[in-house]
């Protein structure tokens, strides 16, 4: 039997196990939003409640407090007048114990045979009024999010102009201030509405029918136990935010599981999504496998692991009830501020540079033009322009000058570039101490320097990219202009390609002596590519800055180089050929990998630095596979 038809028949069984699984979800995702799930609830919170309300401990903590007031009285009655040599005289202390631990063997001999044979009883009177306080419940929190929501919509110019004076007054007193003033909504005089008193005691009224019930299966209970009782049930009955699987699960978790008739098919029902998730991913699963060699040529082995990676990773977040839009969202807010470092990776693979792990050259020459917009106080798109318009002119010098050093080393690119990268880094820590910069925001209180993060507010340019045209759909927020603005990038750098200085330039990435034979200067094609990725460098940090919220100075660009060598390389790209198009798949998977697979380890393994440590194995390891592709030798 061949592999391929090995696979077939693998994939051909896969997508029937598939098609069942997302087949028997459905059905139970059915009978969930039915009255099978809402009959599972109904039982479950009926036993939470029964057993919540007939713990011995209970009654036990009620008892201790009735006979500690009892023991006051009495001590007053009885013993505060008596002298103290009087051998009838007893301390509070004393007689509180004493009548504790009285109240308390009398209370667990009372209940200990309290247990409740619910298969004996009549529980529908129990389950209605349960449901209907669930109800009311619901309907007070709603009235008490909206009226917050109102108060926190009318006082918040209020706090903003506290909060901007209390931070005026830190900036005129030398005092360090990072970032926009944070925003506290006092909600201590937040006075309940009329809405939500009303609600409230409709819910008050639909509580004392659930105790009227109560009694019926524990009749010791009084109405002061009830009142004990309350947020213990109430928080057992409905909780803001439930939905089936909180409340099926906070059932489990109290032994609730007994109550269920079938507790098969309510397992079944409980997870009727994950079912149909596994149901896709093993779909796709068999599509892969009937079709790994077709994607195997197209998308080569990196890409299909990393590819698949994501794929999971989003299946998992399903799985663990975690946020899938919200971790999309970051995803593309990622993608956004990391894509024109990356895309400054394909003028140099054209150019016959290969990678340009010299990278931070750029990435300084931004960072200075970010800071001199600070220092000179421009707000805004203004400052954001003027701030690249600095780091392009300042990265345009120095990639002069780098080109013409890489010029004169010729096949040895990688191992140079590098080097300088790291050596720029170093060079400019020292730099930043001296640098003659006066803002308070940028210089440390005491002594010289710059600090070693510039907080970035709405007086500069932070996020002036990513809040421009956005919106949100459900939990999905779309970064806009972020993303507008790195399309136009692109598509500049596309256009540039096709002219025929980019020809040329592709020309001699490709075959340098085959381009040289046909007329073209390579050295001067090497600068403009050289020149041209240092310049993107610098728009790109700038970018990622305002996005980030901040702007990392001395050694956070040393690895930035590699991080956007990395996500090219796995969107396609080789040490000899980039595209647009490799930029943004691997720029969305890297990132997208990063982004989801942090919350899921810390689901597997609490605590862990599994993101960390997959950011690391990702950078360095896809670069020496595509060293191993490239064959490491010159082209010069």
């Amino acid at each position: 039997m061949t592999t391929s038809k090995v696979r077939r028949i693998i994939a051909f069984a896969l997508t029937a196990i598939a098609l069942i699984a997302i087949v028997c979800g459905i059905v139970t995702l059915i009978l969930r939003n039915g009255q099978t799930g809402e009959d599972a609830l109904q039982s479950m919170r009926l036993h939470s409640v029964i057993n919540a309300s007939g713990d011995v401990e209970t009654f036990v903590a009620i008892a201790e407090k009735q006979a500690t007031e009892a023991a006051k009285q009495e001590y007053n009655e009885k013993y505060k007048s008596l002298p103290r040599n009087d051998p009838n005289r007893i301390s509070m202390a004393e007689l509180t114990k004493m009548r504790k631990a009285e109240a308390a063997e009398a209370t667990r001999a009372m209940y200990a045979n309290s247990s409740v044979d619910l298969s004996a009883m009549d529980t529908t009177g129990l389950k209605a009024a349960l449901l209907d306080y669930a109800n009311k419940l619901k309907d007070y929190y709603d009235a008490k999010d909206e009226a917050e929501k109102a108060y926190r919509a009318t006082h918040e110019a209020e706090a903003r102009a506290k909060a901007e004076a209390e931070r005026q007054q830190k900036l005129e007193a030398g005092e360090e201030v990072i970032g926009d003033p944070v925003i506290v909504i006092d909600m201590s005089k937040f006075v309940a509405t009329d809405e939500m008193l009303e609600k409230q005691a409709i819910a008050d009224e639909a509580y004392l029918i659930v105790g009227t019930e109560l009694k019926k299966f524990y009749p010791l209970i009084d109405d002061e136990t009830l009142n004990t009782l309350k947020p213990t049930l109430s928080d057992i009955v409905f909780q803001p935010g439930d939905d089936f699987a909180l409340l099926y699960d906070r059932y489990v978790e109290k032994g609730s599981a007994v109550a269920l008739e079938n507790a098969f098919l309510a397992t079944l029902v409980r997870h009727a999504d994950d079912i149909i998730y596994a149901g896709l991913a093993l779909l796709i699963l068999a599509l892969m496998i009937l079709y790994y060699e077709t994607l195997s040529k197209k998308l080569g082995l990196p890409r299909i692991v990393l590819g698949s990676f994501f794929i999971l990773l989003c299946f998992l977040t399903l799985w663990f009830d975690l946020s899938l839009p919200a971790l999309l969202s970051n995803t593309l807010v990622r993608l956004g501020m990391n894509s024109i470092m990356v895309l400054a990776m394909v003028p140099g693979i054209q150019c016959g540079i290969s990678l340009n792990l010299g990278l931070p050259i750029g990435l300084v020459a931004g960072l200075v033009g970010g800071l001199c917009t600070i220092e000179w106080g421009i707000p805004g798109i203004a400052g954001f322009a003027v701030a690249i318009a600095i780091g392009v002119v300042i990265a345009a010098i120095a990639g002069w000058l780098y080109a013409q050093m890489l010029n004169r080393l010729k096949g040895e690119e990688m191992s140079v570039t590098t080097y300088v990268g790291f050596s720029i880094v170093s060079l400019m820590c020292i730099a930043w101490l001296v640098l003659p910069f006066n803002s308070l925001k940028l210089r440390w209180p005491m002594g010289t320097g710059l600090r070693n993060t510039v907080g970035l507010d709405s007086t500069n340019f932070k996020h002036i990219l990513d809040d421009f045209l956005s919106f949100s759909i459900g939990d999905l927020t779309i970064p806009t202009g972020a993303l507008l603005f790195m399309a136009l990038m692109c598509l500049l750098v596309w256009l540039f390609t096709r002219s025929k200085t980019g020809v040329a330039m592709a020309a001699v990435g490709n075959n340098p002596r085959f381009a040289e034979a046909t007329g073209i200067n390579v050295n001067k094609m090497r600068v403009i590519g050289t020149v041209l990725s240092t310049m993107l460098g610098a728009i790109g940090i700038l970018v990622y800055s305002q996005s980030y919220g901040f702007i990392q100075l001395y050694t956070a660009p040393r690895q930035m180089g590699f991080v956007a060598a990395s996500a090219i390389l796995i969107g396609g790209a080789t040490t000899t050929r980039g595209k647009i198009s490799n930029v943004l798949i691997g720029t969305f998977l890297f990132q997208g990998v990063l982004t989801l697979g942090m919350p899921v380890a810390n689901v597997l393994v609490p605590g862990s630095t599994f993101s960390e440590t997959l950011r690391i194995l990702i950078s360095n390891g896809i670069i020496l596979y595509a060293l191993t592709k490239s064959g490491g030798g010159s082209r010069g």
